[in-house]
């Protein structure tokens, strides 16, 4: 029995028999790619290079959830992000995907979520990397790893329940846009020459967490909603997962019968507090991000059995000139959410503001809503009207940043209007 799984028998107490509506199974898959698939080095003068080393490999980690006749299946990758320009465009890319994994799920019933990790491959379009014989052999076997990890999950379903909880984590991030006399300055620069106003918006310490419990009350899947950029090793030359793969691994150690799939929250202008880049900050980070959804797991409470369902909405977004180019017609991109009973997944685009998750969640019906950003097509940060007042590196116009005014209430008001459909009985 791993550390703190003991807590868990409580949920158990006053239901006889328990019941375990869902059919649930975990699987993963190496996804590390050669070297020479290179890392972000400036997204402003689109440069990369090649990787020295591997510190830790990367993975995609996949459960696959069934209610009756209903299946979905979401995928935590240790990825930067995934962006249609790279991969031969996602619809295609999840069709590969689907095959790879005989099957097992609906190309439409397929998240795929990065934890934004910036020392994994630039899989993001931001230079020519894409390009490359190298990146394009990586992109086809990737796609074949994630469709192994989703078949090893739908081969391994067991019955269970879903269980969530929420923890407050403090000193855990920042809202990196600070304001001072002089516009936007990021959090980790030189603030001392200029009075500081305060951070441009709010924080979020609050990590969400959501267990699928066997009979015997043991996790099979611990979903983790956290929200920080994992940057703790930005720019070094070995290839790491960073702080949201050291938290899988010490979860994994404390409860051996379970995955730990990382969701990124909303992170588009949220770092964490310190930016010393060393894979020894990764490695604490990501332990006693850990420490908090141990805390977590002792409060879980169990969902109503009220249902399953993924549903997709597609929105058009306004683009502002890339390049000295004319803004092409609106960016169509995707926002998903996935009900499972009482809780609700929603599933963004992109680098969304945190203000948008803060959003969604005030209007959602459900209390338990988890905004999950980096998923499906990256498509560049998701800025509030209120960032492009005051300026800064999220609103300055590169491939990076494309999105104009008014996206980020898009992107809000299509999710809410997600999370308030009704569930089939």
């Amino acid at each position: 029995m791993g550390v703190g799984v003991g807590c868990l028998s409580r949920l158990a107490a006053g239901e006889n028999p328990v019941r375990l509506p869902l059919m649930v199974g975990a699987g993963r898959a190496d996804i590390t790619a050669p070297l020479e698939v290179g890392i972000l080095m400036s997204s402003g003068r689109e440069l990369w290079e090649p990787f020295q080393a591997v510190r830790l490999p990367l993975y995609a980690r996949a459960v696959v959830i069934q209610r009756g006749d209903r299946k979905v299946a979401i995928v935590a990758l240790d990825l930067i992000g995934l962006a249609g320009e790279a991969v031969g465009g996602m619809k295609r890319f999840r069709e590969r995907v689907v095959a790879a994994a005989d099957g097992a799920v609906a190309a439409d019933d397929v998240v795929l979520a990065s934890s934004h990790t910036h020392s994994s491959p630039e899989s993001i379009a931001l230079t020519d990397l894409k390009e490359s014989e190298p990146f394009q052999r990586w992109a086809g076997r990737l796609a074949e790893q994630i469709g192994a990890a989703i078949q090893t999950a739908a081969g391994d379903l067991r019955a269970c329940r879903l269980a969530v909880s929420e923890q407050t984590a403090p000193g855990m991030n920042v809202n990196r846009r600070v304001r001072t006399e002089r516009g936007i300055r990021s959090a980790w620069g030189e603030l001392s020459t200029e009075r500081v106003i305060g951070p441009e918006g709010p924080n979020d310490e609050t990590i969400r967490v959501a267990a699928f419990l066997d009979k015997s009350d043991q996790p099979i899947a611990i979903l983790v909603n956290a929200t920080a950029h994992p940057v703790l090793e930005m720019c070094l030359p070995e290839m790491s997962p960073d702080y949201p793969g050291e938290m899988a691994i010490a979860l994994e150690k404390r409860y051996p019968s379970a995955m730990a799939l990382f969701l990124q929250g909303a992170c588009g202008n949220i770092n964490p507090p310190k930016m010393e880049r060393c894979p020894e900050n990764a490695r604490a980070y990501g332990q006693k991000l850990a420490g908090f959804v141990e805390a977590a797991m002792g409060g879980l409470e169990p969902m109503n059995d009220g249902g399953l369902d993924l549903a997709w909405k597609w929105i058009q977004l306004p683009l502002r000139p890339v390049k000295d180019t004319p803004a092409a017609t609106p960016l169509t991109a995707r926002v998903g959410a996935l009900r499972i009973g009482g809780a609700a997944f929603v599933f963004l685009p992109g680098e969304p503001f945190l203000e948008i998750a803060v959003g969604i969640r005030e209007k959602s019906p459900l209390k338990f809503t988890a905004v999950v950003g980096y998923s499906d097509d990256y498509i560049g940060y998701i800025p509030t009207d209120r960032a492009f007042d005051h300026g800064g590196y999220e609103v300055s116009t590169g491939l990076w940043s494309r999105l104009d005014r008014g996206s980020a209430a898009i992107v809000c008001n299509a999710a809410v209007e997600l999370t308030r459909l009704a569930l089939p009985e």
